[in-house]
């Protein structure tokens, strides 16, 4: 499995400076809230990726309809996609670069 790196942000959003310097951290996690959360339109590079999850608040259509879209980003972004579960409004899964 490849491990993927990049620089670090802190809680708030913005970049991670540790003594002085950019802090790094394993990226998966990273890259697969910034897939769940921006939506179509956000990269100019590429406008087809993103699931933009607040939009499924207020829907009627069934859950797995936001699931099914999360597993789509994921696998089209690279990952091996094991599983994608929503419990209680927490979204987990299962997914990593190979």
């Amino acid at each position: 499995m490849t491990r993927q790196f990049d620089v670090a942000l802190g809680s708030d959003g913005d970049l991670l400076i540790v003594s002085g310097d950019l802090a790094s951290v394993e990226s998966t996690a990273a890259h697969q809230t910034s897939l769940i959360l921006d939506g179509p339109g956000d990269y100019k590079q590429n406008p087809n990726i993103g699931v933009d999850a607040f939009s499924y608040i207020n829907d009627d259509g069934p859950p797995g309809d936001l699931i099914r879209a999360i597993t789509m980003q994921f696998a089209l972004d690279g990952m091996n996609v094991k599983s994608v579960t929503l419990n209680n409004g927490v979204i987990n899964s299962d997914a990593y670069y190979p």
